[in-house]
């Protein structure tokens, strides 16, 4: 019988404990409160629950934008954002199969803390979301150095063994460097 694509119910909650650590690591970082929603309206979801253009092929997770328009009286709107961490269940699950699965949980709080970092980044500056090419590539780089910043305190050996992976990203800066299966998130 095949693997699943889907984390199951220890998985999942492995993502919830790394999405509780990111934010505590990144509200610390960045000096805000994850909890006002007004200004960082964001979700996590896992692949089973992803709308077909929040999945990629291309990466273990992504962010995607939502944008709307909120009634504020009768004839007034105010255009608002909306952010989701969208995590690549069956990608993720293939990386750690091809190394460890007991690097499933440090490669989780790498890739969760990575995307909440953009959404922050994004939430004070929506126009981030919106980077040509060669800007993309500056911001990405930015975001691998400030989660190595993040999680490289945490003094954790397997944490250590994905921050090194992906430390080209931090030094290269391109979206287009070629190394392990890291470079995707």
């Amino acid at each position: 019988m095949g693997e699943s694509i889907f984390f199951n119910k220890k998985q999942y909650f492995w993502v919830r404990e790394a999405l509780e650590i990111a934010e505590t690591l990144a509200e610390d970082y960045f000096r805000v409160d994850l909890g006002d929603y007004e200004r960082f309206p964001y979700d996590l979801q896992t692949l089973a629950n992803l709308r077909v253009l929040e999945k990629t092929q291309r990466a273990l997770a992504q962010v995607c934008k939502y944008e709307y328009y909120k009634r504020e009286s009768f004839s007034k709107f105010k255009g608002r954002e909306f952010y989701r961490i969208c995590l690549q269940d069956d990608k993720i699950l293939n990386t750690v199969q091809t190394e460890s699965s007991s690097l499933l949980r440090p490669l989780l709080l790498c890739i969760v803390t990575h995307e909440l970092i953009h959404v922050i980044r994004f939430s004070l500056d929506p126009k981030k979301f919106y980077l040509k090419l060669q800007e993309k590539r500056m911001e990405e780089s930015d975001v691998h150095q400030t989660t190595y910043e993040l999680l490289k305190y945490l003094k954790d050996p397997q944490v250590g063994f994905f921050l090194d992976l992906y430390r080209p990203r931090r030094e290269e800066g391109g979206l287009d460097s070629k190394g392990p299966a890291l470079d995707n998130i």
